[in-house]
């Protein structure tokens, strides 16, 4: 519980400085997708990925669970993978942040602590997810979760990013 508290604290405080121009969507080159494997799928991952690659992207997943449950197809991070302030413990993770990504997808309809705190440490430039309550400060575009076939909103919307240029 102390540990979630303090996640939130450092989100915050992250939050305030990650304001960073966004790329199009044309000129991006990585994506990462980080799912919330405690939920009920809704988003067929594996071909929001293929329709990705095939416009040339590179894109990497990873699963979150607070279960420490795990998945063969996914790489899965838990609240165990982290120290006390929120500093990663596993050298993989540490190595999966360095990447810095261009967008990170959130596929989480529950605001996720665990998530929030993983996808920030990304620091990439745009955030993508579910519109939810409360509102997720971190999302640059926020979509409107469905019941099925979310992954052809999430490409249809994700196609439109424009840079945001001053």
């Amino acid at each position: 519980m102390l540990q979630k508290l303090i996640f939130k604290w450092l989100f915050r405080l992250k939050i305030k400085k990650n304001r960073i121009q966004v790329e199009g969507f044309k000129d991006i080159k990585n994506i990462v997708i980080i799912n919330n494997l405690d939920e009920k799928k809704t988003c067929d991952l594996e071909a929001l990925t293929y329709s990705f690659q095939k416009l040339g992207k590179k894109v990497e997943s990873i699963g979150v669970s607070l279960s420490s449950r795990s998945n063969e197809d996914t790489k899965v991070v838990s609240k165990k993978d982290f120290s006390f302030f929120g500093k990663s413990k596993t050298p993989w993770i540490r190595e999966f942040l360095n990447k810095k990504p261009d967008y990170v997808i959130l596929i989480d309809r529950s605001n996720n602590y665990l998530i929030n705190h993983l996808a920030i440490q990304c620091e990439a430039n745009c955030y993508i997810g579910y519109k939810s309550i409360p509102q997720n400060e971190l999302l640059t575009l926020q979509i409107a979760p469905l019941l099925e076939n979310e992954q052809e909103v999430f490409l249809r919307y994700i196609k439109l990013i424009e840079g945001s240029y001053e």
